[in-house]
């Protein structure tokens, strides 16, 4: 049998009524004297033997000592509990005394009441406040814990369904509508932003035969939906009244197929538990499902993409080339990913870096042999917390390395050069392992006097294409670096060791050096 579950119940606070309230209680028990069954649910199913005839009975007899205070206060104290807080309610049209209000606690609110009789707050809380549809169930809570009955108050409405779980459709209408399912389709409610399409919440209302759909935005702006749809209902499990489920619907790419449900499971019973207890509110119960959903998938032995809403199925290229920006994060992206043989789930706005994160541990080097040799990659690879928290900076600083180590392969070493050679040498390689900048910066950083050197660096600020610098060069300088502009630029410009060695040679020759050139 499934645990019955009613309202939690917290500490009680007294405190004296303010005026305004002392008139609002006495005012409801003038109302309840002219009309006792304000407090009586109305029989929407013939149970055999309806609890309440006993109570009506008890009432009617109060109520022909309703003058007498005497009387009241004993009505209060024995018998029917429902009659005898009606009994203690009525009571109050004769004190002249502020009452103490009594305040409980519960997910629905803070109810407060006036402390009289022998009586249980629950039935007093009803009875004080039977023009509240939240509040007026809790006058029947023992009932529906003892006897299986299911209460449902609406408006100016309080039914009664007797053991068969039958909620009135104008209970479900405000129910719906309360938590911002406005919108009817059949027979479901939703709120007005097509959840249907995108992630939603589902709560299949099977007594009611109604689906009340609510996307992750209008859900997440109420703290717990169950609480909210259930607030005027008092049943033995509100859990046996919906059935609740958490939708991801995916949206195929190409030719993927069989995606559309890869993210819907059922909610764990224990985390329903809690939900339905107040213990978890809408986006602990969501986040938290979600969570174990994808520690489940990521478990099985299939290989299946999803970013956001959208499933590659097994198209392990189609999905990189939607995630990465440039050619080294694709690259890096499928040499990971070749090695993963589970489900790869990305949320909508995960960046390249999460994804090589979430793998980086395992197959973090398989990413960086994709794009640089495997001694480089043996030599680079952590995995420490730094790197876990941004796998793309070891990636890019291996690939700079690599590019480095393959640049600086392809420039001859030289042994014994002149002053002028070592000059040349290091612009080219700077130029040649860190680009433009990188030479520039030699060149700004010569400070030489000598007339030969400072003609071959106006020749190379040329030829990289910068003439911003003639003021520092005589005319005479000027003219020679103009005329060694061509060579230093076939220098730059060459591919293979034997290119640039001819170029360098070259370019010595035109500058005046008649020094030999030996290759290390």
């Amino acid at each position: 049998m499934a645990k019955k579950k009613v309202m939690p119940r917290l500490k009680v606070k007294a405190r004296i009524a303010t005026k305004i309230m002392e008139r609002d209680l006495k005012a409801k028990a003038q109302m309840l004297i002219e009309n006792p069954e304000l407090i009586i649910p109305d029989c929407a199913e013939d149970c055999g033997s309806c609890p309440f005839k006993k109570t009506s009975a008890r009432i009617e007899r109060i109520v022909k000592y309703k003058d007498d205070p005497m009387k009241l206060a004993k009505f209060a104290r024995h018998g029917d509990k429902l009659a005898r807080a009606y009994a203690a309610t009525i009571a109050l049209v004769h004190e002249e005394k502020t009452p103490y209000l009594g305040s409980a606690t519960y997910p629905g609110g803070t109810a407060t009441y006036a402390l009289r009789g022998k009586t249980p707050k629950e039935k007093l809380i009803g009875v004080q406040n039977f023009d509240s549809p939240k509040w007026r169930v809790l006058s029947v809570l023992d009932l529906v814990t003892k006897k299986g009955l299911h209460f449902y108050s609406f408006g100016d409405e309080f039914v009664c369904t007797g053991r068969y779980s039958r909620p009135p459709l104008g209970y479900v209408k405000v129910a719906a509508e309360s938590v911002g399912a406005t919108k009817l389709d059949g027979n479901t409610y939703m709120c007005p932003h097509n959840p249907g399409s995108s992630n939603h919440v589902e709560f299949n209302w099977v007594s009611a035969g109604k689906k009340i759909l609510l996307c992750d935005l209008c859900n997440g702006k109420l703290k717990n939906t169950l609480s909210k749809l259930a607030e005027g209902m008092a049943v033995p499990n509100v859990l046996s009244e919906f059935e609740i489920s958490v939708e991801r619907p995916l949206k195929p790419v190409g030719d993927a197929k069989s995606c559309e449900d890869l993210l819907n499971a059922p909610i764990d019973k224990d985390l329903l538990d809690k939900y339905a207890s107040g213990q978890l509110g809408n986006r602990e119960l969501t986040d938290q499902h979600m969570r174990a959903t994808l520690e489940i998938l990521r478990k099985k032995d299939r290989r299946v993409y999803v970013k956001g809403d959208r499933c590659f199925g097994d198209d392990m290229e189609a999905f990189v080339g939607e995630i990465a920006s440039d050619d080294v994060e694709r690259k890096a992206l499928l040499g990971l990913l070749e090695k993963v043989n589970t489900p790869v789930i990305l949320e909508s706005g995960a960046s390249v870096n999460d994804l090589l994160s979430e793998f980086w541990s395992d197959h973090g080097k398989d990413a960086l042999k994709a794009l640089v040799p495997e001694e480089t990659a043996e030599k680079l690879y952590r995995d420490d917390a730094e790197s876990l928290k941004s796998p793309l900076k070891i990636i890019r600083e291996a690939v700079r390395s690599a590019e480095h180590e393959a640049v600086s392969s392809n420039i001859p070493s030289y042994t014994c050069l002149s002053q002028y050679g070592e000059f040349a040498d290091s612009v080219a390689r700077a130029f040649k392992t860190g680009g433009n900048s990188a030479a520039v910066a030699v060149l700004d950083g010569d400070r030489s006097n000598d007339h030969r050197t400072r003609s071959i660096a106006q020749g190379f600020y040329l030829a990289l294409g910068v003439t911003t610098k003639s003021w520092k060069f005589t005319d005479e300088e000027k003219e020679y670096g103009k005329h060694l502009q061509q060579f230093a630029k076939r220098l730059l410009d060459s591919t293979t060791t034997d290119e640039h060695h001819e170029a360098f040679e070259r370019l010595m020759r035109e500058a005046g050096c008649s020094d030999e050139i030996k290759r290390a």
